[in-house]
């Protein structure tokens, strides 16, 4: 049962990071291509989901299954407490940086009643595509201690189920 949970978010933790890279490559990139047009584009395909449609489903349980991991081997060793609880920080540390940085930029590029000026625009698409890779690097940084995690779980000889 603690493997599962530990492989779950493992499993989470690598579909946020991937899908967030996606994100800086692909609509990052196409959002700032264009300014306006892209964003209006965006705005009119954005209708009924958008990416953070997935993240506000996937980010939970991921912290959700990170906590419960945490929790789980609390007692079992020090050194997976410890890459558990860097996780945990990571990821609580991107939830931090979304909230505060990208909804704004968010709000302004995408959900704002009328769409503000082309400078601002291509300032605030701009500054959303170069802090998307922070954010990617702390998730990283958070997957890697997870997979250590999951490593030293794997590799203990005390039988953990």
């Amino acid at each position: 049962m603690k493997k599962i949970v530990l492989y779950l978010s493992v499993a989470f933790s690598s579909g946020l990071f991937f899908t967030n890279i996606y994100n800086s490559i692909v609509n990052a990139a196409n959002w700032e291509s264009n300014i306006p047009q892209s964003i209006t584009a965006t705005r009119d395909f954005f209708v009924v989901a958008n990416p953070g449609t997935f993240f506000q489903l996937i980010d939970p349980s991921n912290m959700l299954l990170i906590v419960l991991a945490l929790i789980l081997f609390w007692k079992k060793s020090t050194s997976i407490r410890l890459y558990l609880g860097v996780a945990l920080v990571c990821y609580i540390s991107s939830m931090i940086l979304t909230f505060n940085y990208f909804y704004p930029r968010n709000e302004i590029m995408f959900l704002s009643e009328q769409l503000p000026d082309t400078e601002t625009l291509k300032k605030v698409a701009s500054e959303w595509g170069r802090m998307d890779w922070v954010r990617s690097l702390i998730w990283l940084a958070g997957l890697i201690c997870s997979f250590l995690a999951l490593d030293k779980a794997s590799s203990s000889k005390q039988q953990i189920s």
